[in-house]
């Protein structure tokens, strides 16, 4: 940066700031190139030379986002308004979509999995001119009768994109129920390529009576007992993990029809959407161990994720 004089520095400055042009005609003007023209002004807010004042703060949702993004180094964080549990979940949709928007463009392969808070996104996916490559299922999608929250072949079929489909529940009766079923060719290579996703959209499990995993009964009274009784704060897909993001095998995980936590940990963009003072644990847990890379969640919520940090509300 010394090959830039003072009053080359204060010459871009007052061009870009106090004079509205661009980049490209300060560029012009001086003769740089567009990026000499960036690093200049950075020199110039190194030096003090310009100071940028905002004389009115942050909206709060969003002051809120940066805050958490900024506790645990995270990609994205979207928060919504606190309502009622049908009102936030709507918000919570609308969040979502938006980033299936931003981040599953033409090409990308997106992932999902049966969760009450990702499928909130469904109404408000809108087709695009260019579909993603795929919706791949990241769990088993097969749900008893009456349970509401399957989504991946409903964002599929919103999306005008192929689905990729596990026809199998996300806990097999017994393992051995589990090996049959790995060994079909549709469902290894939608794992094969679950493990290839650009978005993972998951929701994050409570580790009490009102865990959806627990309501659909696929998680029983001893399951529970051993899930609490090991520290777990939270799964995601079927994979629980402590207050540090550290992965807690349990007994009944060898019938788990799901991508493997390694697979899990090793995708590109997480994005887990969840809210309610039951998943603070397991928020606070993907995120402290990097499970997860973005989140979607409200703002009573992201008040309680931050207590405690440097980051706290007060």
């Amino acid at each position: 940066m010394g090959e830039y004089s003072d009053d080359l520095v204060v010459t871009a400055a007052n061009l870009y700031y106090l004079e509205d042009l661009t980049q490209e005609e300060v560029a012009g003007k001086l003769g740089l190139s567009r990026v000499a023209v960036s690093r200049v002004l950075k020199r110039a807010r190194d030096l003090g030379f310009v100071q940028v004042s905002v004389r009115r703060p942050l909206p709060e949702l969003f002051d809120l986002g940066r805050r958490i993004e900024k506790a645990w180094g995270m990609r994205v964080v979207r928060v919504v308004p606190t309502g009622s549990d049908e009102a936030t979940l709507d918000s919570l949709g609308r969040a979502g979509a938006e980033l299936v928007a931003y981040y599953g463009g033409p090409g990308k392969r997106l992932g999902a999995a049966w969760s009450r808070t990702v499928s909130s996104i469904v109404p408000y996916i809108k087709r695009p001119a260019r579909p993603p490559l795929c919706v791949t299922e990241l769990a088993g999608a097969y749900l008893e009768p009456g349970t509401p929250f399957g989504v991946s072949w409903r964002l599929a079929e919103k999306l005008g994109a192929r689905l990729e489909t596990i026809p199998a529940p996300i806990l097999a009766a017994t393992a051995e129920a589990k090996a049959f079923m790995m060994r079909e060719r549709s469902v290894v290579l939608a794992f094969e390529n679950g493990a290839k996703v650009d978005l993972a959209l998951v929701g994050l499990g409570g580790v009490d009576e009102n865990a959806s995993i627990v309501r659909t009964g696929y998680v029983n009274d001893e399951n529970l007992a051993e899930i609490k009784s090991r520290g777990a704060v939270g799964d995601i897909l079927m994979r629980y993990f402590d207050g540090q993001g550290r992965h807690i095998p349990m007994s009944f995980e060898d019938r788990a029809v799901s991508l493997e936590w390694e697979a899990i940990r090793s995708l590109p963009l997480v994005v887990a959407m969840a809210f309610g003072p039951s998943k603070i644990g397991a928020m606070r847990g993907a995120m402290a161990g990097g499970v997860i890379h973005g989140l979607v969640t409200d703002r009573e919520s992201a008040i309680a994720l931050l207590a405690g940090t440097e980051y706290e509300v007060v």
